[in-house]
Order: C-alpha cells, then sequence, then structure tokens
C-alpha cells in the first residue's frame, strides 16, 4: 500500500466529520401588534422547522502492510582460520489505521433564536389576542455498513548465518532485531447534537376593559435512528529473529553470540460506536400571559411536549489473531573441537487485543460521562 493511500485512510474519519457536519441555527419568528386606544390588536408568529440529515455509508476495506528488515542470511562455509561475521540491527514495521464510515451531524441554536415570539396591545378598551408556535421537526438516520479486513506484518531478521567446514577461531555475532505491528480500525462512528433551547412565548395586554387571550405552543420531535452492522477480521503478527545460526564442523576456540530481539503486536477495534446528545439549556420553554388591567376576561395557555426517540440498532462480527513472536535462540552447534562458546541475548514478545464494541452514549438534559482510557499502546 502506498503512502498516499495510507495518509487517505488515516484522515478519512476527519475528512467525514468535515464534509458531513451539519450546522443550523433556528431562526426565530416575532409579530407584535399594538392599537394606542380602543380597539382590536392581533398578533400571530410561526417558527416551524424541519431538518432530516440522512447518512447511508457502506465500504469495504482490505488491508496488507509489511515491514521486513533482514540483516542475515549470510553464509560462510569452507574456509580457514579466524574468519568472523557480524551482522547489523534489523528493523521491520507494519501499520494499518482505518476510519470507516463517520458521521457527525450537529444541530445547533441560539436560545434568543430558537423561538417565536407573538405580541398584542390595546391602549384601553378593546380585545387583544397573541398565538405563537415553535415547532421543531429533526430526524437523523445514520445507516453504516462495512467489512474491513486486516493483515498486518512485522518482521525484522538479523540471523540465519551459517558457518560449516571452518578451521580454528571462527566468530559470529548477530546484532538486534526489533518487529512491531500495529492495527487500529475505526468504524461506524456516529456523532449527533441537538442543542439549545426551543421556546413559544405569547403575550396579550388590554389596559382597562376587554378581553385579552395568549396562546403559546412549544412541540419539538426529535428523532435519531443508528443502524450499524460490521464485520472485522484482523491479524496482527510481529516476529523478531536473531538466531538460527548455525556452526557445525569446526575446530577449536569457535564462538557464537545473538544479540537481543524485540516483538510487539497490537489491534485496537473501535466498532459500532454512537453518542447522541439531546438538549441543552433549559430543554426549551413555552410560556403565555394575558393580563386585563381592570374589568374583563384574561385567559392563557402554554404547551411544551416534547417528544424524543433515539434507537441504536448495532450488529458486530469481530475477531482477532494477535501475535508477538521473539526468537533469540534456535543456533546450532554440532562436531566442533574443545572451545567452543555460544551465548544468546535477551528475547522479549508482546500481544495485545483490544475491542470496543456496540457501544451507545446517550444524554437527554444532560451532559455524557467522560470517556475512558484507549486500549494497546
Amino acid at each position: 500500500m502506498n503512502d498516499k493511500l495510507k495518509k487517505l485512510l488515516a484522515t478519512g474519519m476527519a475528512l467525514g466529520a468535515l464534509l458531513l457536519n451539519t450546522t443550523v441555527a433556528f431562526a426565530g419568528a416575532e409579530a407584535d401588534a399594538s392599537v394606542a386606544d380602543d380597539g382590536t390588536a392581533s398578533s400571530y408568529s410561526q417558527d416551524n422547522d424541519d431538518f432530516d440529515v440522512d447518512n447511508d455509508n457502506s465500504g469495504g476495506i482490505a488491508n496488507l502492510d509489511a515491514g521486513i528488515g533482514i540483516s542475515g542470511g549470510n553464509t560462510q562455509s569452507g574456509n580457514d582460520d579466524d574468519n568472523s561475521l557480524g551482522t547489523g540491527d534489523a528493523d521491520g514495521e507494519g501499520q494499518s489505521d482505518n476510519f470507516a464510515n463517520s458521521n457527525v451531524t450537529e444541530i445547533e441554536d441560539d436560545e434568543d433564536e430558537g423561538s417565536a415570539e407573538s405580541k398584542a396591545e390595546v391602549g384601553d378598551d378593546g380585545t387583544a389576542s397573541a398565538a405563537a408556535y415553535d415547532n421543531d421537526v429533526v430526524t437523523v438516520l445514520n445507516l453504516n455498513s462495512a467489512e474491513a479486513n486486516n493483515m498486518t506484518l512485522g518482521v525484522a531478521i538479523s540471523g540465519l548465518n551459517s558457518q560449516s567446514g571452518n578451521d580454528d577461531g571462527n566468530d559470529m555475532d548477530t546484532g538486534n532485531s526489533d518487529a512491531m505491528a500495529e492495527t487500529l480500525n475505526e468504524v461506524n462512528s456516529n456523532w449527533t447534537t441537538v442543542g439549545g433551547s426551543h421556546s413559544a412565548h405569547a403575550t396579550a395586554t388590554v389596559g382597562d376593559d376587554g378581553t385579552a387571550s395568549a396562546y403559546a405552543e412549544d412541540n419539538d420531535v426529535v428523532t435519531v435512528d443508528n443502524d450499524n452492522s460490521a464485520l472485522l477480521s484482523n491479524l496482527s503478527a510481529a516476529a523478531a529473529v536473531s538466531g538460527g545460526n548455525t556452526q557445525s564442523g569446526n575446530d577449536d576456540d569457535n564462538s557464537l553470540e545473538t544479540g537481543g530481539s524485540e516483538a510487539d503486536s497490537s489491534a485496537n477495534n473501535f466498532v459500532n460506536s454512537n453518542v447522541t446528545v439531546v438538549g441543552g439549556g433549559d430543554g426549551g420553554s413555552s410560556t403565555a400571559d394575558a393580563s386585563v388591567g381592570e374589568d374583563g376576561t384574561s385567559s392563557a395557555a402554554a404547551y411544551d411536549n416534547d417528544t424524543v426517540n433515539v434507537e441504536n440498532d448495532n450488529t458486530a462480527d469481530v475477531s482477532n489473531a494477535s501475535a508477538g513472536v521473539a526468537v533469540s535462540g534456535g543456533n546450532t552447534q554440532s562436531g566442533n573441537d574443545d572451545g567452543n562458546s555460544m551465548t544468546t541475548g535477551e528475547s522479549s514478545g508482546s500481544s495485545c487485543s483490544s475491542n470496543t464494541v456496540n457501544s451507545n452514549w446517550t444524554a437527554i438534559g444532560s451532559s455524557l460521562p467522560e470517556g475512558g482510557e484507549g486500549g494497546c499502546e
């Protein structure tokens, strides 16, 4: 896989967040009617917003990353006295970073903007009526499916050398060998934020005798539906070998030494993560005021009915095979005369698989909890 393609994959989530991000301010509606003295004043205001965000993503990812470093495979045979063979360090690294099907939807509003206000006023006798509506409908649908297959290999060899049929005083030294393989997959991540306060206010006022009526309604309907499916298979392997050397049929004072060998392998998977935040401030309000200065009739009604529906439907099939192997051995001495020596260096291997699958965080009128630490490092 070339560097350009890997960079595109590594920045996929950031680009997806930028392209799919939706930031909208709810507009406000205001209406004002007034009569200085006797008469009739009527005011009507309506602010109805309808947003529909639909993200339908599917994709397949197949990676084959191999990092191979070899400082070995050398041969000495049939040589006379005082031969020497030394290998240098070998480093191998394989890495895959995949960000697939990431949707970021943000619908925010300012508390002062997301409202409908209506005012009706008569100075003295008369009739005043006011009505205000702020009905918002927000629908966010994220439908994601993904299949990712990774095979990441890191192989470093500083060995596999051979000495055979040599005379006295031969020497073989191998250097250090390091190998690392790492896989990171973030698949089907949906972040939805619908926040701010939505309110409706209606005020009707008559100075003296008369009738005042006010009506306010703030009905919000928010529907968030996340439907995710994923099939993920990982194979991460790191092998470091500083050994596999051979001495055979040699005379006196031969020596063989191997260096240290390290191998690390890790797999981190974050699959089907849904974060939903609905509500901010006071969550929206509805206010109605009606007043008559002296004799008369006043009536007021206010409604604030919020309906929030969040549905997360996740399925995932994750298979991991993570192996870290380090070998500083496998060397052979046979058929040699007196004074031969063999010394092997340090060898370590580690492997880790971390899976976070089907995580749903939903906060309605509150903040999200703090996340935990990541997996393998």
